[in-house]
């Protein structure tokens, strides 16, 4: 029998103390644009490009959706396939516009469905949103998600489609709150560090479970 997800966020939290709920952004939209500018880059990349937008005061969707084409894609840069991101940009810049108002009123399956309405949000993309921007429990089956899974006895999945389906009625049946969903997923992000450091999961795991 695997351990619950309750358990295996205890002894998360037992081995790597203090680590805080993850993803910094001072407004909703902030972090909607940190949940697109992070695909496929690291998070130091983003918080440069987030820094930039913000001293060109960009950091809002109307400015964000009306701006120059070419001055957000030269902004955007350090994050990587700038051309792609800045036409997803606009596109959540949009969405947001448009459906921020009312998102308290959307359950959290209408929610995420709007959002995977949106070019360039994803599964993984839209749940980041749904956690940290609106609050809404959700599970985050991206790779360091779908490591621990495996080593905690899970199983095993090649998608984020296919953790999320396997797992979630289970994971939400614990009734984690919002505030433990964000710290689960943080801390799974620095378990997946700290265990690349120990030479792997197999090695890492054990050493969670037994301090």
């Amino acid at each position: 029998m695997p351990m619950t997800m309750r358990q295996i966020l205890a002894a998360l939290n037992h081995a790597i103390p203090d680590a805080g709920v993850w993803w910094p952004g001072d407004t909703r939209f902030e972090i909607l644009v940190g949940a697109i500018l992070t695909q496929n880059t690291t998070w130091t990349s983003v918080e440069k490009v987030l820094t930039k937008l913000k001293d060109l005061n960009l950091l809002n969707p109307v400015s964000l959706r009306g701006g120059n084409e070419n001055l957000v894609q030269e902004a955007i840069r350090p994050s990587g396939y700038w051309r792609a991101k800045a036409s997803y940009l606009a596109s959540i810049s949009t969405w947001f516009i448009t459906n921020d108002p009312a998102a308290s009123s959307f359950t959290d399956a209408e929610l995420r469905r709007s959002l995977l309405g949106v070019r360039g949000v994803g599964e993984e993309t839209a749940d980041d949103i749904l956690l940290y921007a609106y609050n809404r429990g959700v599970f985050i089956y991206d790779a360091y998600g779908r490591r621990l899974l495996s080593a905690a006895g899970w199983g095993e999945f090649s998608t984020y489609k296919a953790a999320r389906l396997a797992c979630d009625d289970a994971i939400r049946a614990e009734e984690l709150t919002v505030r433990e969903y964000g710290l689960l997923h943080g801390l799974i992000v620095q378990a997946g560090k700290n265990a690349r450091v120990a030479g792997g999961w197999d090695t890492y795991w054990p050493m969670v479970i037994g301090s």
